[in-house]
Formats: structure tokens, sequence, C-alpha cells
């Protein structure tokens, strides 16, 4: 049979090892107040509350000693593992390729990043725990909450980010006092974690506003991170409900707390159990809650309105 020319045609592939998109690192950490080393199946926050004066109505009368109010918070370690391993042979057999060692340490670690990411929404957002052994639910308040058809005035309807719901959640952090005019001095800081999808709904919005546009252009471009005097944090990994409905979250630095138990660490082995297999795994433990009810607020996004 004879051999033509495209019979000889040669597959021929690139010597590195790319990647496929993904977030590269934790996008939270820097912004949340971080405990490293902890120890025990549970760290228990206590925490002063408020005190306040009485009147005093009578002449010589009774002392009264009251009782100082604390709380407990009490925050668990989640633990996360992955193993990946290569046959004794594959270094060799990949021929002109690396094994991609390297690339596979590097993969885990940003793995690892959103993992903690995926712990921090979800100990600020879901239910927290209080109480003498800290066991005690606490869901987040409803109160905190901006609902996703919220307006200043007029007709109400869902919608995506609004100023007016900026407006609204920063209002709440003020009558709180989870926020105000001192909180900077102090490093403290209001953060908020939105998806691509509020900030490009703030941008349409803000078209009718030279001065509001122009802020938020310069958020979309990566100019400036702030608006309103939110430290704006992009992640696509909040919770969307089945309606299109996004939870987003903004909180105070210093309230939200995220602990630390097992650092991300990455340990190379040859198993003598897999025919001396090469083993890469990775390894961490960390925990999230909010510190103070007050110092979160939700808010809901509609991200079918456009």
């Amino acid at each position: 049979m004879a051999v033509t020319i495209s019979d000889n045609y040669q597959v021929k592939y690139t010597r590195k090892w790319g990647t496929l998109l993904q977030q590269h690192a934790s996008r939270l950490d820097k912004y949340v107040s971080v405990m490293r080393d902890l120890s025990g199946k549970v760290v228990f926050l206590d925490q002063f509350g408020v005190l306040d004066f009485t009147e005093k109505t009578t002449r010589v009368g009774q002392t009264v000693l009251n009782e100082a109010p604390t709380t407990r918070r009490s925050m668990r370690p989640r633990t996360f593992t992955k193993a990946i391993g290569y046959d004794e042979f594959d270094a060799t057999r990949l021929g002109d390729m690396d094994l991609p060692v390297s690339k596979t340490i590097e993969g885990l670690q940003a793995a690892a990043g959103r993992r903690m990411d995926d712990v921090m929404i979800s100990g600020f957002l879901d239910t927290n725990y209080v109480g003498e052994d800290g066991m005690t639910a606490v869901p987040f308040k409803e109160s905190q909450q901006i609902p996703v058809d919220h307006v200043d005035s007029g007709t109400k309807g869902a919608s995506n980010l609004t100023v007016a719901k900026l407006r609204a959640a920063l209002q709440l952090f003020e009558e709180n006092e989870a926020w105000n005019q001192d909180a900077p001095q102090f490093g403290d800081q209001l953060v908020i974690a939105v998806t691509s999808s509020q900030i490009m709904s703030l941008l349409r919005e803000t078209e009718v506003s030279s001065y509001d546009f122009n802020n938020v252009k310069a958020l979309v471009e990566g100019k400036i991170d702030t608006f309103m005097g939110f430290k704006f944090i992009r992640t696509q990994r909040l919770p969307k409900a089945d309606n299109g409905t996004r939870s987003c979250l903004a909180w105070v630095k210093s309230k939200a707390q995220f602990g630390i138990w097992n650092d991300f660490k990455v340990k190379l082995s040859v198993r003598d159990d897999m025919e001396e297999a090469l083993q890469i795994r990775a390894k961490f433990a960390c925990g999230a809650t909010r510190l103070q009810e007050e110092g979160f607020v939700k808010i809901l996004c509609d991200e079918g309105v456009s």
C-alpha cells in the first residue's frame, strides 16, 4: 500500500503546561479580621456588651450591683484535603514535557484560596452559634437585609444593585453604630462583596449622573476600588437562588472573623504502597463567623433585571 505525504503528518504538543481560567487566590482574606494558629474543636470568642447608667432618684439608697454584659460566639474549623498522584513512569513517558508538579502545587494553592473564600462567605451569611456552650443558633437577621425590591420612593420592583440599596446599607451601619466617622482612623474598613453583574448594574444606573457615572466607570476599569465609602470586592462565589437573586454582602472589617487552625501546606511523598507513585497532598483547616449581627448587611440583587 502506498504511503502519501499526508500519512506522515505528525502531531506536535507544546512542552509547557497551560492553566485554565480560575480565581488564583483568596479575595476576601485581606478584608476580615484573621486569627492564626488556632487549636481545639471549637474556639469561643467572648465579647463585652454595652453599658448604660441608671439615674439616681433617692438619697442614701441601696447600691445595686449589676452583672457585666457579656456575649460569646463560637467558631469551628472546617478541614479540607486534596491528593494528586502520578505514576512512577509518568515522567519518562511524557517525553519532552515535564511532570506538572509545580502546576499541581499552584493549582492546589489556588483551590485553597477559593475554598477559604467559600468558608468566609458561608460563615458570614449562614447561621452562626452563640451562648455558653456555643450551640445556640443565630440566623442572619432579617432587619439586616435590604430586600430585592428596595427603592427610596415610588413603586417597588425587583432590581439588581442600585445606589438606593447602597444608601440603605450604609444607613443601617450608621444607625447601629457599626460604622462611624471615627472608624477609618482606627484601621477599620467598610467592605462589600459583589459579582460583576452588580458593578455593571451600578454603571447602567448612574449614567444619568456624571459624577456617580465617572466613579463607577473608574470602579469597572480598576482605577479605583471604592464607591460611597464601600471597598468593592468582586467575587463570583456569592450564593445565587434559583430565581436569579444574588445574596451580596456588606460588612465592617473588624466584625468579620476568619480563623485558621492549619494553614495551607503541601507535602510531596513517594507511595511505596502504590508502586512508588508520587503523591502531592495539600491540606488546611479554617472557619469563620460574624462577631456582631449589626456589622453585616445582606443586599438581595436580581441579576435577571437589566
